[in-house]
């Protein structure tokens, strides 16, 4: 009843408006017409747009938005300008080149028409001073035109005339965007989620899908708004009306001109009764909540005077468009309150403030009077107080199996001497508020003090580089609180401290002894980028270390800069240059974002639970689109594996990583929990808003459930050697082909599982291979891959005595027992063959793909060996069984388009199925189609469920809720999520089990609700093509499309440990736990 009275009235008050004014249509074009043309305002017309708000009053949110120095910031773009000196020869080139602004040719222009204008004969201080007294120029030659005794028509051609000399050829070229190579600025924090060299994108993206109405509301001409809008490409906004002193009424009404009452002649802000009066007439401010955007604190003022709210923005430390707009939506939280002592808004903070983004006290005037006192504290983000909720995150979150290898590698590195180990210099090259310092001296979150490998009387020198001017005291409090004194400061010129009003080095030491180690330590803080001041040549590095850092860089750019940074590229390269080679460096990143975040329990889609009746999408799909906001408009590089290659491409060698996870508590971690809130409404909640989603209801759930977070992040360690150095050991090229085959009379091993829970590392004397028989290959592994399933089966003694595998050569023959060897995803390369091998010249050298066991060599038929198609890298190729097991369980679904899937089980299987799934189903955007849900109970499996592109990610007692599914896989090995397949498939959907429950007796409940659904159950397994498909695949065809599917998918993301033979048993102790995926 109520939708269907709404519809009527809708219907019933825009064919009021087009009655009541002919000149408004829907088109977007037209829709610049001013407001008063668009709603003129008549007695009629008010008195029944009264009654009609009497009986129905919608509360409507409206967004006024002033466009000079709002839409765009003056100050960002006249430096853009400066910049180019393409625009230098301009007719309109300010002395330090570079185009002049919009408002410096405004101001210039007004110099001029004073001192020229024969009524007037201002001096520019004369002008200026109008401008601070009335707000603008325009108001104070109104008044002085009054004071000076002219009547209202000469007024009136006063003003034409100055609205068409000053705004008539004002150069806009300033707005064009500036070239950018894509490097950046160089002051990337990883906090400001704000400073996006995309700025402009975002806040047409904001507006453009503005579920509230919009005005622009100017005190230059229409004509000069329309020139900004069409060239800052806002041309598709669609507005309800411009305001502006040519058209607000009609540009000329008979009057005074004394504010007595009658309308005055070009209104501007200065007066808001008259210059708003049309606005107010549709949207009452006692009923509705008007927002003004405008950088001029006495035009918010003027506002507020009528009941008009204000957000300052463009000003230092201020908010920005879209943060307000955001805030405006309910995204993130914020206080727009226009008053003396508020902070000063930056654009984009504005325009997430009203759309809601950030949450905010918007209240009418009479309500916030009485409510004020009692209002809530409102999150403001601040720099200091973020690094020091996320430090303690970062400590407990840092893996100690990389601290270890990375602290074990420093000390025991093959070129360096005890001696050497009297001095280790460290640089931090994202210093913030210099917790690696502290992690270093102290240790913490079971990671042990670097230090503590230091004998007493040695020396430890860190360089931090920190660009933030914002986290300087607060630094030097720290080492001061750490027993740090400070010993000079200066500016850092050529390599060399000099005494210099600009301070951007300071020196600070701590001398060993009881109250401290015995270590002497000596930082040097510089207050710069990294990329802009590299590192003299006597100041070799043994460690390079960049704490939340990397995923901040495009990773050529990050890997180049490294290079320079250190003087890789300057240094080396003689014949000699072995003589004084540098050593390698370590490069160490942890807490490096994979791109992976979720709530912690996560929630799914939801239809019907909110006011609007919109789609509440899942946490999952929010997180992905706030992972392609970071990506899309901020620059962030959210997968590991690109840094990983970059670095490669430098020479560098990745020596370990670890998955390290943030794990956020609302209670525990309060602060940084309101922080990412803020980050999600700044960054996920405009992109949920662009799907036609409901963004503020999503903000809003989680404010009511304060869920945990989680965010994935991997810590790496690279070897960076000097780039003249030559590797002497094998060194893999692009194409797979190696310089130096392998000696092949060294010690062969291979893994072993012995008894249940137990595995080994048994050793082959290397002469048996060297004797390779008829059609044989000798293939030196690169690397293997663990099955998480089969596999584990055999580890913990879950299998019957069967033959290991039917269907692969060299399996079908031996069977299941202990002690057995076993696997089935090898990579290597082929460094011999026997002399019956046709193909030999051509395989020799080529990576290439077996199935068979863990081994550091193996000796295999040439028919089971599969070269590896260019481009594929070698942890993504070990993938390949395991996506053709992916592939065959979708296969064997017979997923029709639209159908919504459940995968049981986020192991190694079931990611790879979602990551299928994600590439060939289609979304819809109601989020009713096409959907894939996940389900597991181990949060780091459903976090990798979201990366590969699942729906939602969800804990399997949402099963209910979010289902009924067409289809649902199980892969998970559990009988309870076999039940619950069964339980959740709708009536006359499919099951297909891809699980091996091994030799373990399984309970289902299939009672007279199963016998009457005309549910399918199918099993699933890789080795065969299932009948039905014989006839259009062959296990060649199958190959050939997952080896697309492997280059596609890129499954080395999934990896989550590398571990030597040697460390075997840890490795499947680990995957037993459900610690690591792969």
């Amino acid at each position: 009843m109520t939708a269907s009275f709404s519809l009527k009235f809708i219907i019933s008050l825009a064919f009021l408006i087009l009655t009541s004014c002919l000149q408004r249509v829907q088109s977007s074009s037209i829709l610049q017409n001013e407001v008063a043309a668009v709603c003129k305002s008549s007695s009629t017309k008010a008195t029944t747009t009264k009654n009609l708000n009497e009986s129905f009053k919608p509360r409507r949110r409206v967004l006024i938005l002033d466009v000079d120095n709002t839409l765009y910031n003056e100050r960002e773009i006249t430096a853009d300008s400066r910049a180019s000196s393409a625009r230098t020869a301009d007719s309109r080139a300010s002395s330090s080149g570079g185009c002049l602004g919009i408002e410096q040719q405004i101001i210039a222009n007004t110099h001029e028409f004073g001192q020229s204008h024969p009524s007037l004969n201002l001096s520019p201080k004369e002008c200026d001073k109008l401008y601070l007294t009335h707000g603008s120029t325009v108001e104070g030659i109104r008044h002085l035109l009054l004071k000076n005794g002219h009547d209202a028509e000469f007024i009136h051609g006063v003003l034409r005339e100055y609205y068409h000399q000053i705004y008539h050829d004002i150069d806009m070229s300033c707005l064009l965007p500036s070239s950018d190579n894509g490097s950046g600025s160089g002051s990337e924090t990883g906090y400001n989620h704000s400073a996006s060299r995309k700025r402009r994108k975002v806040i047409r993206d904001l507006l453009e899908h503005m579920p509230h109405p919009i005005y622009f509301a100017s005190n230059s001409p229409k004509a000069h708004v329309l020139k900004v809008l069409s060239i800052l490409g806002l041309h598709n906004v669609k507005y309800e009306g411009i305001i502006t002193p040519d058209t607000a009424n009609d540009g000329y009404r008979n009057n005074n001109g004394d504010g007595d009452g009658q309308h005055l002649s070009y209104p501007t802000k200065f007066d808001p009764q008259d210059y708003f009066q049309t606005l107010l007439e549709w949207y009452d401010p006692t009923e509705n909540e008007l927002v003004l955007i405008d950088d001029s604190q006495m035009n918010l003022k003027k506002a507020k005077t009528i009941g008009i709210h204000g957000i300052l923005v463009n000003k230092p430390e201020a908010m920005n468009l879209e943060e307000a707009l955001n805030s405006f939506l309910g995204h993130i939280e914020s206080n727009l309150l226009t008053n003396e002592k508020r902070s000063e808004d930056d654009l984009e903070e504005a325009l997430n403030s009203f759309l809601g983004h950030i949450e905010s006290n918007l209240l009418t005037n009479e309500k916030r009077s009485e409510d004020e006192s009692e209002q809530k504290e409102i999150y403001k983000f601040d720099s200091v107080q973020y690094l020091q909720s996320k430090n303690r995150v970062d400590l407990a979150a840092i893996h100690p199996s990389v601290w270890q290898k990375m602290t074990k590698t420093i000390f025991n590195h093959d070129n360096t001497t005890n001696d050497r180990m009297d001095f280790v210099r460290i640089v931090d090259v994202g210093a913030g508020l210099l917790s690696m310092l502290d992690l270093i001296l102290n240790g913490g979150g079971g990671k042990e003090p670097l230090v503590g490998e230091m004998r007493d009387g040695s020396s430890l020198e860190y360089i931090a580089y920190e660009s933030n001017q914002e986290l300087l005291e607060t630094c030097k409090d720290r080492l001061i609180s750490m027993g740090f004194q400070e010993e000079k400061k200066g500016k850092l010129i050529g390599g060399k401290v000099s005494c210099d009003e600009s301070v951007d080095e300071y020196i600070f030491e701590r001398k060993g002894g009881k109250k401290s180690s015995g270590v002497n330590v000596k930082v040097l803080l510089r207050v710069k980028d990294f990329t802009e001041s590299p590192l003299k040549r006597e100041e070799h590095p043994h460690l390079i270390v960049g704490c939340c850092f990397a995923d901040l860089f495009d990773p050529d750019i990050l890997a180049t800069s490294l290079m320079q940074f250190t003087r890789r590229c300057a240094i080396g390269g003689g014949v000699d240059s072995d003589k004084d080679r540098m050593n390698d460096i370590l490069v160490y990143f942890p807490i490096t974002f994979d791109g992976s975040t979720q709530f912690l329990p996560p929630k799914p889609f939801s239809f019907d639970n909110n006011e609007k009746g919109a789609t509440i999408p899942s946490d999952t799909k929010s997180f992905q689109l706030y992972a392609d906001s970071l990506i899309q408009n901020h620059g962030h590089n959210l997968d590991p594996t690109l840094l990983i290659d970059s670095m490669n491409e430098i020479g560098a060698t990745l020596l370990t990583s670890a998955t390290s996870v943030w794990k956020i508590d609302p209670n525990e971690n309060e602060y940084l929990w309101s922080t990412m809130l803020y980050f999600f409404g700044t960054s996920a909640a405009p992109e949920i808003m662009r799907h036609n989603w409901d963004s503020v209801g999503w903000i809003n759930r989680a404010r009511r459930n304060h869920p945990k977070i989680h965010v994935r992040n991997q810590d790496l360690l690279f070897k960076l050697p000097p780039a003249d150095s030559t590797d002497q050991k094998q060194s893999l090229s692009q194409n797979g082909s190696f310089s130096c085959l392998a000696d092949t009379s060294e010690e062969v091993e291979q893994i072993e599982f012995t008894s249940p829970h137990v595995v080994g590392k048994k050793r082959i004397n290397g002469d048996s291979f060297n004797e390779i028989g008829p059609g044989q290959v000798e293939i030196k592994s690169i690397c293997s891959l663990i099955s998480s399933g089969t596999e584990l089966k055999i580890f913990k003694g879950l299998f019957e005595d069967a033959a290991l595998d039917v269907n692969i050569k060299g399996m079908a023959d031996e069977s299941m027992k202990y002690p057995l060897s076993y696997g089935y995803s090898l990579v290597g390369v082929v460094t011999r063959c026997a002399a019956d091998v046709e193909d030999s010249e051509d395989l020799i050298g080529k990576m290439v793909f077996t199935f068979s066991p863990h081994a550091s060599h193996v000796v295999v038929d040439r028919e089971g060996v599969h070269v590896v198609p260019e481009g594929i890298r070698a942890e993504d190729a070990i993938f390949m069984p395991s996506v053709e097991t992916a592939l065959s369980l979708t296969h064997d679904a017979h997923l029709r388009l639209g159908e919504n899937v459940a995968v049981y089980g986020q192991g190694l299987i079931g990611l790879l199925v979602n990551g299928i799934l994600s590439r060939q189903q289609v979304q819809s955007p109601s989020g009713n189609f096409g959907m894939t849900t996940a389900f597991d109970t181990i949060s780091d499996r459903l976090a990798m469920a979201s990366t590969m592109g699942a729906s939602q990610v969800l804990l399997p007692q949402e099963a209910a809720s979010s289902g009924p599914f067409d289809v649902s896989i199980e892969v998970s090995g559990n009988y309870r999520a076999l039940q619950s397949a069964i339980d959740h498939t709708r009536n006359g959907g499919r099951i297909v089990v891809g699980s091996w429950y091994g030799n373990s007796d399984v309970t289902l409940k299939l009672g007279i609700d199963f016998h009457r659904s005309h549910k399918t159950i199918k099993t699933s397994q890789v080795s065969t093509i299932p009948a039905e498909l014989s006839t259009l695949w062959s296990k060649d065809r199958r190959f050939s499309f997952t080896w697309d599917l492997v280059q596609t998918l890129k499954p080395s993301a999934l990896i989550t440990k590398r571990v030597t033979l040697d460390e075997a048993q840890e490795a499947y102790d680990l995957l037993d736990n459900g610690e690591e995926i792969a």
